[in-house]
């Protein structure tokens, strides 16, 4: 059977997305080696499917290219699935000297492929992912999954237990977003209705960057809800959303990090719509939107700003109704338990 590389250098939810290509590979009797920024790789760190991580950090220019492509021609793959539709993608495939190059037909680096996928938006991106995999293997019945080990674990219960929220009844929110229109900003409201229907306690996550957006949330709270932004990377962070009885998120990462460890999420989406393949691949999850608004989607990621100039994709979405979907939510998934 073949060594594989699988170069996904897009953002870690998309990652995740693509994770049901190691499995299918792996089942097929393939090595996977995955290519994926630094962010991306405590996601994958402990994913039995995968023989070997490679971080690229597209960042650091020219020389981390070469560097990225030695590793890569070190190891001697013999394809490569180009999940990540950059030419640069497909030039690292194209330096490391690996012969079959399957992609995308729409992808920007579609000359460097000897073979193409179609790119199908009317499906999900996870099985936009596996598409790539046809030729090689079986593709049904893979779902995004991330595997965390148990000191990871063991680490999620110590933080939780020394911000005082309990382990066994508590909510994650994740009001962040690289994108701000993908920002909800009733996550302050959401959160006193949730601790006094459910009384949860409910954690805030996200990354340094959305620190001051989680304190807002927390002020906004009357102080209900805990701020974590920042203390710790995305594998802890997927061990403490592992351990939550919801997760709330917009359309971002943590939605994903929470569909791909089974726990119960209700994701918002404003500017974006589920049609591009980008709910959460989960039976127990809910997307919350305002349907039927004349201006969405006005991007495929979410602008900076509302073009419109009145954001009611997310001003129009309430605490209530959205408080109304996470406890429909966590009533089915109690009657799962």
């Amino acid at each position: 059977m073949a060594r594989i590389a699988v170069i996904q250098t897009a953002f870690p939810g998309d990652v995740i997305l693509s994770t049901p290509i190691f499995e299918a590979l792996k089942s097929g009797g393939h090595e996977s080696v995955a290519i994926v920024r630094p962010s991306a790789e405590p996601l994958l760190r402990h994913n039995p499917h995968i023989m070997k991580i490679i971080s690229y950090d597209k960042s650091a220019g020219i020389r981390a290219f070469f560097e990225t492509v030695a590793e890569i021609r070190s190891l001697e793959c013999e394809i490569a699935l180009i999940v990540q539709k950059h030419l640069r993608s497909g030039l690292l495939a194209v330096f490391a000297g690996i012969e079959k190059r399957i992609g995308y037909e729409i992808a920007f680096g579609r000359s460097l492929y000897t073979q193409t996928a179609p790119f199908d938006r009317s499906i999900h991106a996870v099985k936009r992912a596996l598409a790539l995999c046809q030729p090689l293997v079986r593709t049904e019945g893979f779902a995004p999954r991330i595997f965390i080990d148990e000191r990871t674990r063991m680490e999620a219960e110590t933080i939780l237990r020394a911000h005082r929220i309990a382990p066994t009844k508590f909510a994650v929110f994740a009001p962040g977003s690289i994108w701000a229109t993908k920002r909800w900003p009733g996550y302050g409201e959401l959160a006193r209705l949730m601790k006094t229907a459910l009384g949860y306690d409910i954690a805030l996550t996200g990354s340094c960057d959305d620190y001051e957006i989680c304190q807002r949330v927390v002020s906004e709270s009357g102080n209900t809800a805990i701020n974590l932004a920042g203390k710790t990377d995305l594998l802890l962070s997927a061990a403490v959303i592992e351990r939550a009885r919801l997760v709330v998120a917009n359309d971002s990462a943590p939605s994903h990090i929470a569909a791909a460890v089974g726990t119960p999420v209700a994701a918002i989406f404003g500017p974006t719509v589920t049609r591009f393949g980008f709910a959460p691949y989960s039976e127990k999850s809910v997307v919350i939107e305002n349907a039927g608004l004349y201006c969405r989607p006005c991007s495929p990621h979410g602008p900076n700003r509302c073009p419109e100039k009145h954001f009611r994709c997310m001003k129009e979405i309430t605490a209530e109704k959205v408080a109304e979907q996470c406890l429909k939510l966590v009533m089915q998934s109690n009657a799962h338990r």
